[in-house]
């Protein structure tokens, strides 16, 4: 993603009130026209190489910044033409324009689309969220299907179609291969579907300060940040000083869950791991993983239970960072067991934890599981998530940064909403969302994987919310790299545990030890 700009995402609302604010202190809604029709201009001019440009313009604000981009186009010396939709004002633009209610059977679209090096969407922008129909709906499916094949597109702060809040795709949407988002970027454009339809993305600060933005909740995750609240090590480092993380993982089931889990933490920088697991899982376990140290336990039938506790508890003291969940299964003996864990976690001076996996179906079992714990964080998928709030699937994934949110302030934890386009909820509300990431990590294990990277984050001295965000960011950014090599089908989760150290580095950079 290109960025010239803060990494705040906006609702139309809130981007409607950042506008006001600047009109209340002294700039003109034809200035920030001006400003923004000048970006358009100049990013139309770079992705159309030496090509014809069409620009399609609308009714509102967003057929403005249009209309500006095509006067100062021509003012170059570059071939445009202008096709308005609803568009009030017999000569909108000197140059050659259409009016789509002079085009009904859209013939003039077409061959306009067809040999054009560019298409500018600045049809609608922010202002609608009702699906796409009518006259609009062929105008669309027209710039959709009709274009060249070289020919690229460009929409303007969002693409004609999907929904600015939630990136819902509203029916028929318009197919970009960027957006451009003037002052900061709008929800819809980085949450799936409309990610798929706004392509890459490109901000500019059109004469918006960016201090307007500073009391926005919403972010991107940032590359700058993250690299800042990476923990770093000292040259008189030991295993010791570098955290200790206390993992209680795994069943007769689920035997790679501890290994992926203490692995990760290790490479995310934890000096030690302390693996609880069932006593019988120990000699398969340890073949994978010889770096942590091991505490056999007790089970019921493959999955620890109450008998462990005692032991747990022993090392829990020693713990900067407690891990739970991860392949435990879920029986009535790992319930009454989690049960007792949480009573732990409520104890003074406890460390911090993350909850993942069957951790997470074990509380979801639990009345009031949430009451007086701190400095937790929760890594649900969204099928977890709904078990977790009696919510339905469908309802979560519509709304991923309402639902994240809502349940972040009123369970007091960090919540880690797994999926395209990973959503991070503070305890205060504050959303982070990530960018980092593909489909390849769409398999089996890689949950793991991510636990293990936030557990040896907290061990090391980061914040829940600084854990989360770094975590969910290093663990796609690893992904990448693999993806880069070998393209988006078959990654197993263990192949992201060598590519954690090149990630971090190419977060942080060549700063080298402290």
């Amino acid at each position: 993603m290109e960025r010239t700009g803060a990494a705040k995402l906006v609702t139309p609302e809130q981007m409607r009130s950042i506008e006001r604010r600047c009109v209340d202190q002294g700039m003109t809604l034809e200035r920030l026209m001006q400003n923004a029709g000048t970006a358009l201009a100049a990013k139309a001019d770079q992705m159309a190489g030496h090509g014809p440009i069409l620009i399609l313009v609308g009714p509102g604000n967003n057929g403005g910044d249009g209309l500006v981009a095509a006067e100062l186009l021509a003012a170059r010396g570059r071939q445009v033409s202008v096709y308005t939709f609803k568009r009030d004002g017999a000569a909108p633009f000197e140059g050659y324009a259409v009016r789509a209610e002079d085009d009904l059977d859209r013939s003039t679209l077409r061959l306009l689309t067809a040999t054009s090096a560019l298409i500018v969407d600045a049809l609608l922008g922010i202002g609608r969220s009702r699906p796409v129909e009518g006259e609009l709906l062929t105008i669309v499916g027209c710039a959709n299907t009709s274009r060249g094949a070289l020919t690229r597109a460009l929409a303007v702060d969002i693409p004609t179609g999907v929904d600015a809040d939630t990136g819902t795709v509203l029916g028929e949407a318009f197919q970009a291969n960027g957006t451009l988002c003037m002052g900061f970027a709008k929800l819809g454009c980085v949450l799936y579907p409309g990610s798929r339809y706004a392509g890459s993305l490109y901000l500019t600060d059109a004469g918006i300060p960016e201090r307007l933005g500073e009391s926005i909740p919403q972010s991107l995750i940032d590359s700058e940040e993250i690299a800042s609240l990476l923990p770093g090590r000292s040259f008189e480092a030991n295993k010791g000083s570098s955290g200790r993380v206390l993992a209680v993982t795994g069943s007769h089931d689920f035997t790679g869950a501890p290994v992926l889990v203490s692995l990760a933490a290790y490479r995310a920088g934890a000096g030690l791991v302390e693996l609880a697991i069932p006593d019988r899982i120990k000699a398969s376990v340890a073949a994978h993983a010889v770096e942590p140290i091991y505490l056999p336990l007790p089970d019921v039938d493959g999955k620890l239970g109450p008998t462990s506790l005692d032991k747990i508890t022993a090392s829990f003291g020693k713990a900067k960072a407690f891990v739970l969940g991860s392949g435990m299964g879920l029986s009535d003996a790992t319930i009454q067991l989690v049960r007792s864990l949480l009573d732990l976690m409520r104890r003074p001076h406890s460390p911090p934890a993350v909850i993942d996996a069957d951790g997470l179906n074990a509380v979801s079992r639990l009345p009031g599981w949430h009451e007086g714990l701190s400095q937790v964080v929760v890594t649900p998928h969204p099928g977890e998530m709904s078990r977790l709030t009696g919510l339905k699937i469908q309802s979560i994934q519509e709304d991923r940064i309402g639902v994240a949110r809502r349940f972040a302030l009123e369970w007091g934890v960090t919540v880690v909403l797994k999926g395209a386009r990973t959503v991070v909820a503070s305890p205060q509300g504050n959303i982070a969302i990530n960018f980092s990431g593909g489909p390849n990590l769409a398999t089996a294990g890689t949950g793991d994987v991510l636990t293990g990277i936030i557990g040896g984050l907290l061990a090391q001295g980061c914040a829940p919310w600084d854990a989360a965000r770094s975590g969910v960011f290093l663990h796609g950014c690893a992904g990448d790299l693999w993806r880069a090599q070998n393209g988006e089908v078959g990654m197993l989760a263990s192949d992201l545990l060598p590519l954690l150290a090149p990630a971090r580095q190419s977060i942080v950079g060549e700063e080298g030890a402290t």
